[in-house]
């Protein structure tokens, strides 16, 4: 008799303790997570930093563009990568008002860039610009429609068996 209480209080205890740590667990889950101390911010995954020096290089390769076309256009970048870097930091805003202020930007830097180049070279950048915001945006490479999902040929329901 001695014997099975023991063992049920084990069990009792066992259960405890159990139903504590669970409780404890899901509190902890609760919580968000600690920010990181300030000067160490990261901007979201999908802002990352522009660097102005690299992407002034590529353009240059690409569009072939001169001395004068350079010094304007690293000035336009300048001026964009300040203008995201506070928006990153803007923690009055919510997400969706960021994405429409960060669209802006690149819309008024597209246009910037577009006044500096030649009729050739701005043909190549307006279809570049083009592509990428269809990338980012999530929409189908080249406005192809998107595939059916597997299986579904599009031809509307299933038809019943043996007709």
């Amino acid at each position: 008799m001695r014997h099975m209480m023991a063992r049920l209080q084990g069990m009792i205890l066992g259960l405890v303790v159990g139903a504590w740590l669970a409780a404890m667990y899901s509190a902890g889950a609760q919580e968000p997570p600690p920010r990181p101390p300030d000067g160490m911010e990261m901007p979201p995954p999908d802002m990352p930093r522009m660097d102005v020096d690299k992407e002034l290089a590529r353009m240059t390769k690409r569009y072939g563009l001169s001395e004068s076309q350079r010094a304007q256009i690293r000035s336009v970048l300048v001026d964009v990568k300040a203008k995201m870097d506070d928006l990153s930091k803007d923690s009055s805003t919510d997400f969706g008002e960021q994405m429409q202020r960060m669209r802006a930007i690149r819309e008024k830097q597209t246009s910037r860039i577009s006044a500096i180049l030649s009729d050739e070279q701005r043909a190549k950048y307006q279809k570049d610009t083009e592509r990428q915001a269809r990338d980012q945006d999530g929409g189908p490479p080249d406005g192809l429609p998107p595939p059916p999902p597997s299986g579904d040929q599009g031809g509307g329901p299933p038809l019943p068996q043996g007709s």
